[in-house]
């Protein structure tokens, strides 16, 4: 039977990242994750060693300066007999100015920022296990400290101005230990599929949108010519349980990034900027490991799905006086420019094709979200009339609250319909026959996934989605072409693509109002969708679907729940809110509409008085 375990001290027994490494003396073939951090009147000396403490490596802080960053790099890579006769040298030398004292320990730089005069460095200083991905340890983070660089005697007035404890609160509200996640020795910013591709390159990619703190690392990173003393912040939600099919085990890691560009709260952020760059960017990468990921006999799976305000110029304002704001579309763009550079860059990210789940409303008494359905279906229409056909969007209208008030509705099956489809034509990235995955233990790089050098190019499935969806007949049509489909067919397809490796090309986009609520449900539906033929690939199932009432469905349903909450949160203020998911969980209804009321005044309250302050800190 199918059963699962969320229990944190059960996660999966995965082959440790740094086996059979062996010490090199080229100080990029390892990576640093354990400091010290000591100070002299002078100097700041970062001590740096890997994971055994067996090679150690020193940067030099100059604290002379009140606001300049000087910072020197030690090229030697030290023993723990050699560091240690080091620093009691440094102490020795001096002893007339106060010597040598431990400040910190920590586990790596999160950036450096300058407001007014001073630098400071951001160290986090405790951390913890929340996964692993094919063997490579990734990180929550527990504390993290800020450390004012120039030493008092050398400081201004202006260090202690008003002002510039002012930046330093603001700074320190942004709370680094909620919902920000790094790995030392795994690119957790890019999907699986990404790095299995990417083998090879011996650098965490910071220019990823995807890394939080890509600015105030940058300083750091540009004068010692590497990434060893930093660590890259993913900004969203990681949740990972382990699960079995009659006692075969695998893990289920559910990963949501946030883009940096364009970030903020609700109704600060809101649509898309001049640079196709819209609010509430998220990526979501569902992975599946079986027990032997990250050794030469494992598999893996993952499928890749984003949500994303509607790339138009709008905007809602916060007010006291209504919980609703109207909705304001800001300027007129005739040829949906904003709208054509947001689509390019997410072909430049996960190729073609393109397919658009808008879930917004097509009725109201007071039009509000009907005028954003109007005018992205005339962009979607314009942008189809100037991109070739193999290229156009796939745009699919569906009102999902229409549709749920019907007593008989399934929103469930409805969406899973809509998800299967959009499968059909993205596909999903799975590593195929064990072989083709081994990883290159001796080469402890900043990704050691490893792929086979012939790996052919990504390919999208055929077929047209843009011709479904627009009305609820076609969606039910589906639905039942979807229970009658020959499974058998399918089955006979995805044992072939197991021979070898397969690949996700274009993405699954969905969005509501917010992005958060209705959005949630349809992406758990993608992710439902996507498992049981994830699981079919692995060989842990003979059939490409999963029982939405079977536990493992109710286990993945309670991730995309709980990371639905985390993205609400972040964004709107409050927890998400759904009546699918409580409802599938058999809970009382006059308990979740109790529930979801609160949500709701949380949310109000968070949008009209904190988000100013909010959306201050994440500019900084």
């Amino acid at each position: 039977m199918a059963k699962s375990d969320n229990s944190k001290s059960k996660l999966p027994p995965y082959v440790d990242s740094s086996a059979n490494f062996q010490p090199s003396n080229n100080p990029n073939s390892y990576s640093l994750e354990k400091f010290r951090l000591y100070e002299t009147r002078q100097r700041f000396y970062l001590v740096g060693s890997d994971r055994r403490r067996k090679l150690f490596r020193v940067l030099k802080i100059d604290r002379s300066e009140p606001s300049d960053l000087n910072i020197s790099e030690d090229l030697v890579v030290y023993s723990p007999q050699e560091i240690n006769n080091l620093l009691q040298r440094i102490a020795e030398g001096n002893r007339a100015t106060g010597g040598l004292n431990f400040v910190a320990k920590a586990y790596g730089i999160a950036g450096c920022i300058k407001f007014l005069e001073s630098y400071y460095l951001i160290l986090v200083t405790k951390r913890r296990q929340i996964g692993f991905i094919c063997g490579h340890v990734i990180y929550g983070i527990d504390e993290s400290q800020l450390i004012t660089i120039p030493h008092v005697s050398v400081q201004t007035d202006l260090a202690h101005s008003k002002a510039e404890i002012r930046y330093k609160k603001l700074l320190s509200s942004v709370d680094l230990t909620k919902d920000f996640f790094f790995s030392y020795t795994y690119p957790v910013m890019q999907s699986l599929q990404k790095n299995v591709m990417s083998i090879g390159e011996d650098r965490m990619p910071y220019d990823n949108i995807f890394v939080w703190n890509a600015y105030l690392t940058r300083a750091i990173r540009s004068r010692c010519g590497n990434a060893m003393w930093t660590i890259a912040l993913v900004h969203g939600n990681f949740k990972q349980i382990r699960l079995s099919i009659f006692g075969r085990g695998f893990s289920v890691s559910l990963v949501s990034r946030r883009s940096r560009h364009f970030a903020g709260t609700r109704y600060l952020k809101r649509g898309v900027n001049d640079m196709g760059r819209v609010a509430n960017d998220v990526e979501t990468e569902q992975i599946v490991l079986d027990e032997d990921a990250g050794c030469c006999k494992g598999k893996m799976s993952s499928v890749v799905q984003m949500r994303g305000s509607i790339p138009l110029f709008w905007k809602q304002e916060a007010s006291q006086l209504s919980p609703k704001p109207d909705i304001i579309l800001q300027k007129y763009d005739p040829t949906y420019q904003a709208t054509k550079l947001h689509f390019e860059d997410l072909v430049k990210r996960y190729g073609n094709p393109i397919i658009v789940l808008n879930l917004i409303k097509t009725v109201e008494k007071r039009p509000r979200e009907m005028m954003l359905r109007r005018e992205f279906a005339s962009a979607a229409g314009y942008l189809n009339t100037i991109l070739p056909k193999e290229k156009q969007l796939h745009f699919i209208h569906w009102d999902f609250h229409k549709f749920a008030k019907s007593k008989s509705a399934n929103v469930l099956a409805v969406l899973v319909a809509v998800a299967s489809q959009a499968l059909d034509l993205t596909g999903f990235y799975y590593s195929g026959k064990p072989n083709t995955v081994k990883r290159r233990a001796d080469h402890l790089s900043r990704t050691s996934t490893g792929r086979d050098a012939s790996l052919r190019h990504l390919r999208a499935s055929s077929g047209d989605l843009a011709s479904i969806g627009s009305n609820n007949e076609n969606l039910n049509s589906m639905i039942n072409r979807d229970r009658e489909s020959d499974s058998s067919q399918l089955k006979k397809q995805d044992k072939v693509s197991a021979e070898g490796p397969s690949f996700q090309s274009g993405v699954l986009r969905t969005n509501c109002i917010d992005c958060l609520d209705r959005t949630n449900v349809a992406q758990y539906a993608y992710g439902l969708a996507a498992f049981g033929r994830q699981l079919l690939a692995m060989g842990l199932t003979d059939m490409p679907e999963v029982d939405p009432d079977s536990t493992i469905a109710a286990a993945l349903m309670d991730m995309y729940r709980s990371m639905g909450d985390a993205l609400a949160q972040q964004y709107g203020g409050s927890a998400a809110h759904n009546t699918v998911f409580p409802e599938r969980q058999g809970k009382w209804k006059a308990t979740t509409q109790s529930r979801e009321f609160i949500k709701s005044i949380k949310r109000y309250y968070s949008n009209t008085y904190t988000d100013g302050e909010k959306q201050d800190a994440i500019n900084l």
